[in-house]
């Protein structure tokens, strides 16, 4: 995964100076700290993210100049305690906050289904419809979105109450992972 992207960021003749990592990664493995180790840039977390490698700490409204482009930080917190969004030119890069169609899971390590309806219904539903939303990924091969149509047209942003909401995530995913297992794999792969 890693090998890829730097190949492409070499190969345009680039060099990156931060490597801005959404969140800590209990479902899969995060290529942040070996970025890192191939490259001079910084390592960008939230506050609460527990890794040992992380240079720079952000928080909410907190802000990175990168020549002429601003890079806002918002927390958005739900899948993971540590998650942030970043706003840049038009777009908000979700990581796994806000999906194409869905929202990140709650049951992982560090999950909460309270914290995520608050980013989808207060943070993410406050933000201009035109915004261009990119998540970490999506299941189905899309790049991005536009939060007005996932304001009107995503399941996961039409519930009426938080508790409807609270409930449906704790039905769709009815329990908890264990999380000894999962902090040990993130512990190894993501954060030491």
């Amino acid at each position: 995964m890693v090998k890829p992207m730097l190949d492409s960021v070499f190969r345009h003749g680039l060099r990156p100076a931060y490597i801005i990592d959404t969140h800590t990664h209990a479902d899969h493995i995060s290529g942040a700290r070996e970025l890192k180790s191939k490259t001079v840039a910084k390592l960008v977390m939230h506050e609460k993210a527990p890794s040992s490698f992380v240079d720079l700490r952000v928080r909410d409204g907190d802000r990175l100049q990168l020549g002429d482009l601003t890079i806002k930080f918002r927390y958005t917190p739900g899948h993971a305690k540590d998650l942030v969004s970043v706003l840049l030119l038009g777009k908000i890069l979700t990581g796994d906050a806000l999906l194409i169609g869905s929202c990140g899971r709650t049951d992982l390590l560090n999950g909460n289904a309270t914290q995520q309806h608050h980013t989808l219904y207060g943070t993410l539903k406050s933000l201009p419809d035109t915004l261009e939303i990119w998540p970490g990924h999506d299941y189905k091969g899309r790049s991005h979105s536009v939060l007005g149509e996932e304001k009107k047209s995503n399941p996961k942003m039409q519930y009426d109450s938080e508790e409807e909401f609270v409930e449906y995530m704790d039905l769709e995913n009815p329990k908890k992972l264990d999380p000894v297992y999962h902090l040990a794999e993130a512990l190894k792969a993501n954060m030491i």
